[in-house]
C-alpha cells in the first residue's frame, strides 16, 4: 500500500522517462468491462451549471465546456491504472482534431468519423510552440511514440469517445443529509477515449464562460460578411509579418454546412486557401478543425501567409470579441462597419473586418 501511495505521488514527467503506460500507473486494479458505471451511459436528470452530455451525440460545442484531464487507462486485461501526474496529460477535443498537451507540447491527431461516431486516425503530429521549453524531453518523446502505436497513419486506426456520466444521485433526504454530513462531491463527468482495446479515462472540469463583452456572435452572423484581415501581432505584439502584406490581403470565409452538420471556415491569399470544419462555443470561442488542401504552386509570400494562418488557426483556441464602429465609408453607406478580435490561447491577436461577401 505504502508503494502505491507513493507511485500515485509520481509526477508524468519523472515516470515518463521509462515508458508511457508505465509511467501512467499510479494504482491498479482489476475490474469487469462491464462496471457499474458503464461507457454507454445515457445522462439523465439535469444541471444548472454546466450542460447535460450523453453519451450517444459527442457534441463537440458542450464537450469544450470542460478542460479534460487523463486520470486513469484500462489495459486489454481490464486493469486500472490511476493517473496522478504533474504536469497532467490534457485532451481538445475539436472539429476532426483530437489535441494532446503535455506541458507546452501538443500532439495533434487528425481523423474522419465514418458511422456511430467512431472515427479513423490519420496519424498523430507533434507540435512545438516557438516559445515551448519542454522540462523533459524524454517524456515528451515518450508520450509521442505511445500515441503513435494508439493511432496509426493513413487511417488504419479506430477509435471512438464516449461520454461516462456522473452517477445517479440519490432524491433520499437520508442520503441527502449523509452526503453533506461527510462532504461527498458529487462525481464529474468523464470522456472514454476507446482506441484498439484500451482505454483512457479523462476527467472533466467545468470552465467558467468568459462574460461576452462585446456584441453577440452566432454561427449566422459569421457567415453574413467575408472578413478581411486588418492587423496581426504576435504575443509580443509585434506585427505578423506573413500576414501583413497589402498586396496579398487574407480574406476569412464563414460557410454554411456541406456535410455531416459540420460549419466550415476558410482562409485565402488567393492560393491555394486553408480552413475546415468550425465550432462556437457559448462564450464566443472558435475551434477550427483541417480539410484536405489543394497544392498549387503560388508566390512564396501567398504561401507563407497562409502557411502562417494554418499554423495559427488550427494550433489554437481563439476568443471572439465582436463591437461595430461608426460607418465612414461613403462607398457602402449601408454596410455596417463590424470589427471582429480573435485572442488566440497561444498569445497572438488578429482583428478581421466584414466586407460584402462575394457569391461565387
Amino acid at each position: 500500500m505504502l508503494n502505491h501511495l507513493i507511485l500515485n505521488r509520481l509526477t508524468l514527467s519523472l515516470l515518463l522517462a521509462i515508458s508511457f503506460p508505465a509511467a501512467l500507473i499510479g494504482c491498479q486494479s482489476n475490474i469487469a468491462k462491464d462496471s457499474s458505471t458503464p461507457a454507454n451511459s445515457i445522462v439523465t436528470g439535469s444541471r444548472t451549471s454546466a450542460p447535460m452530455l450523453s453519451e450517444q451525440v459527442i457534441n463537440i460545442e458542450s464537450i469544450n465546456r470542460f478542460d479534460w484531464k487523463l486520470v486513469r487507462w484500462i489495459d486489454n486485461q481490464g486493469i486500472v491504472n490511476d493517473v496522478d501526474s504533474i504536469p497532467p496529460l490534457m485532451l481538445d477535443v475539436r472539429p476532426s482534431n483530437l489535441v494532446f498537451k503535455y506541458d507546452c507540447q501538443r500532439y495533434r491527431l487528425n481523423h474522419d468519423g465514418y458511422q456511430d461516431y467512431t472515427y479513423s486516425s490519420y496519424g498523430v503530429t507533434t507540435i512545438t510552440p516557438p516559445s515551448c521549453l519542454i522540462t523533459n524531453k524524454q517524456a515528451a518523446s515518450n508520450i509521442l511514440q505511445y500515441l503513435e502505436q494508439l493511432f496509426p497513419e493513413y487511417g488504419r486506426g479506430r477509435f471512438n469517445l464516449r461520454i461516462i456520466p456522473p452517477s445517479t444521485q440519490t432524491t433520499s433526504k437520508y442520503f441527502s443529509l449523509l452526503n453533506k454530513l461527510t462532504s461527498i462531491k458529487p462525481k464529474p463527468y468523464e470522456l472514454a477515449l476507446n482506441v484498439q482495446d484500451k482505454q483512457l479515462i479523462f476527467e472533466g472540469t467545468l470552465k467558467t464562460l468568459r462574460p461576452v463583452t462585446g456584441l453577440p456572435i452566432t454561427y449566422e452572423f459569421l457567415k453574413e460578411y467575408q472578413w478581411r484581415l486588418v492587423s496581426a501581432v504576435d504575443s509580443n505584439k509585434k506585427t505578423i509579418v506573413e500576414l501583413s502584406r497589402p498586396d496579398f490581403p487574407v480574406t476569412a470565409y464563414f460557410g454554411y454546412p456541406v456535410y455531416n452538420d459540420e460549419h466550415h471556415v476558410g482562409f485565402s491569399s488567393d492560393c491555394n486557401g486553408v480552413g475546415g470544419p468550425y465550432i462556437l462555443t457559448p462564450d464566443s470561442k472558435l475551434l477550427i478543425g483541417s480539410s484536405p488542401q489543394t497544392m498549387m504552386g503560388c508566390s512564396p509570400k501567398r504561401e507563407a501567409a497562409e502557411d502562417k494562418i494554418r499554423e495559427l488557426e488550427q494550433l489554437s483556441k481563439s476568443q471572439l470579441t465582436l463591437r461595430q464602429l461608426p460607418n465612414i465609408n461613403s462607398d457602402a453607406p449601408s454596410l455596417p462597419y463590424y470589427l471582429l478580435t480573435q485572442e488566440l490561447d497561444s498569445g497572438e491577436t488578429l482583428i478581421w473586418k466584414n466586407e460584402v461577401k462575394k457569391i461565387s
